[in-house]
């Protein structure tokens, strides 16, 4: 039949624009994944680069924190530790800004944990990490803790496991730890102490 020509040429026709926008309607959303991987990993190229820098200025400001000394110090002295811990504080915080916002960026997991962790350890290196101090430098803890981050950095490019903590850094968050321990021992005892007044007056009033 005659009619049968033109419909399988049509057939045809059809089958062959639908591969065509198939083919490139997949070759689009590949080109689509290809560019959105290439703009992750240049983001995550930059994250890099800013946590090198970052870890850098931290290393050379953590070299000038004020240690205590092991001589008696008067009222004078103390004021002056005070006023100098401050001042470095506040230093310590610019430059852990950027820090903090590169790790948040990072999209493994792990290295994220890990790197955020590091940042809340030198955000409290005053108080929490006070046992850390004992017959230790604070400079040696810091320092250590900013190294175990940049050796996270370097297995994670390396597509290597995260390292072992070093021992500066299990040293400040055993003493994170047991100074967690000890505020919420002490946040339990204001509760109780809390509710044997409200008791003791609901007696008085009765």
């Amino acid at each position: 039949m005659d009619w049968l020509s033109p419909l399988s040429g049509l057939v045809g026709a059809l089958v062959g624009a639908a591969a065509s926008y198939l083919g490139t309607h997949q070759a689009q959303a590949r080109a689509l994944i290809d560019a959105r991987q290439a703009r992750v990993e240049a983001k995550q190229d930059a994250a890099v680069l800013l946590l090198s820098d970052g870890f850098a200025q931290l290393r050379r400001h953590i070299r000038t924190v004020p240690e205590y000394t092991r001589r008696a110090m008067d009222e004078q002295d103390l004021q002056q530790l005070v006023a100098a811990e401050a001042a470095w504080d506040h230093q310590l915080h610019d430059l852990l800004g950027p820090v903090r916002i590169a790790a948040e960026t990072m999209r493994d997991e792990k290295l994220r944990g890990r790197l955020e962790e590091v940042v809340s350890m030198l955000e409290q290196w005053e108080y929490e990490l006070e046992y850390a101090y004992f017959q230790n430098q604070r400079t040696w803890i810091l320092g250590g803790i900013v190294d175990h981050a940049v050796a996270c950095v370097g297995a994670w490019q390396r597509e290597d496991a995260m390292p072992e903590p070093n021992t500066a850094y299990r040293r400040a968050k055993q003493s994170v730890e047991v100074r967690e321990e000890e505020w919420r021992l002490t946040r339990e005892a204001q509760e109780e102490e809390l509710r044997r007044q409200a008791q003791g007056d609901g007696n008085t009033d009765s």
